[in-house]
């Protein structure tokens, strides 16, 4: 499935084999032994995830952004005015490592996207805030983004949207643990 603007492509019915199937069906023959059952569910969560990045990059690509550049732009974005978050704090709400983030508010900040400076209170302390650019810019993406997720979420109802919500925060809680 691609998670453009065009529309859905054929839903595949539970019996129709798809990629994850042919992966199991390669270990059964190749290792019978291995319990490789958990990968109907974890390949298929991974194999969403990494096309639903993909095509999100894809759109961010167009203006020279990757998903980790909208990742920090959208974390300030929804921070709220003054868009400003610490380090520390945008961090704890971006997938990035202390390194990642790092070389990403560079890159930012060398675009013009992103500003750091000093707290007036303790100069030790930096603030990593949109610019109005950066503000401008990631205003363009929100949209087309949240968009895409409902185009990929459109083959359920809205009882199956709720059973998979409550079953994939299951499965991050137990992950969590």
């Amino acid at each position: 499935m691609v998670f453009t603007a065009y529309p859905p492509p054929m839903i595949q019915t539970p019996s129709s084999p798809d990629v994850i199937d042919a992966v199991l069906a390669d270990w059964r023959n190749a290792r019978p032994q291995t319990q490789a059952d958990a990968l109907n569910i974890v390949g298929r969560i991974l194999w969403l995830g990494r096309r639903y990045e993909e095509a999100v990059a894809q759109m961010l690509a167009e203006h020279g952004l990757s998903y980790s550049d909208y990742d920090v732009l959208a974390t300030l974005r929804r921070a709220g005015a003054p868009f400003e978050l610490s380090p520390t704090d945008l961090a704890k709400r971006v997938l990035l490592s202390s390194g990642g983030l790092t070389a990403c508010l560079r890159r930012l900040e060398t675009r013009g996207l992103v500003s750091r400076h000093s707290v007036q209170e303790d100069r030790r302390r930096l603030l990593a805030q949109l610019t109005p650019e950066g503000l401008d810019l990631v205003e363009g993406f929100i949209d087309p983004r949240f968009a895409m997720a409902e185009r990929a979420l459109a083959p359920l109802d809205p009882t199956q949207r709720r059973e998979a919500e409550t079953v994939l925060r299951r499965l991050m809680t137990a992950a969590e643990d």
